[in-house]
């Protein structure tokens, strides 16, 4: 997938925005050398709850979200996205 930084096709619906978040998710523990298992020791999380995120049978909650990305030094926030040039 081709997309700029902080940029979101206009047409995406929810669905599809799910998708790419999960894809964005899944390099996000990767590039940081995590397991599931080892991400969910981190934060708490249970392994399978992760898992679902990741399979896309369950959509987490921002609460869920910051649970797991705040012990290991991160943290979500709403920025404005800018349109392609």
């Amino acid at each position: 997938m081709d997309y700029d930084i902080n940029y979101i096709d206009e047409s995406y619906d929810a669905e599809k925005l799910n998708e790419v978040f999960v894809k964005e998710f899944i390099r996000f523990r990767k590039e940081n050398n995590l397991t599931q298992e080892l991400l969910s020791k981190f934060s708490n999380v249970p392994r399978t709850k992760i898992a679902r995120i990741e399979n896309e049978s369950s959509s987490p909650s921002i609460k869920s979200l910051l649970s797991i990305l705040g012990p290991i030094g991160y943290t979500i926030k709403i920025e404005k996205v800018r349109k392609r040039k």
